[in-house]
């Protein structure tokens, strides 16, 4: 099962509950990306938050993963939602965003 969130502070969230090994429980999996996403499959993602592997059911393991992704994006640094807002708009690749980013930063 998966879902797309967002935008959550300029990100997007992208989970996907399976289930877990002993085949009574799911687990859970994000991707925090930086455009909107097809997929979880397909997504270009910033990082990944792993919700565990306890759940009951796969919507309550979508909704733990989709909470616990939300409470790391708010854990970002402020100029994390303008780099996502910026990469949305300019397509710009990872690496410069963040070497620019950081020049404009440190000359301010």
């Amino acid at each position: 099962m998966e879902k797309v969130w967002g935008p959550v502070n300029g990100f997007y969230i992208a989970a996907y509950a399976a289930p877990a090994g002993d085949g009574v429980h799911f687990c859970s999996y994000a991707k925090v990306c930086w455009n909107r996403p097809e997929s979880y499959w397909d997504a270009d993602c910033a990082f990944k938050v792993f919700g565990g592997q306890s759940h009951s059911t796969p919507e309550g393991a979508l909704s733990w993963v989709a909470l616990e992704a939300r409470n790391e994006i708010t854990h970002l640094p402020s100029q994390a939602k303008t780099l996502a807002e910026q990469r949305q708009r300019d397509q710009i690749p990872i690496p410069r965003l963040f070497v620019t980013s950081f020049f404009r930063h440190r000359l301010a």
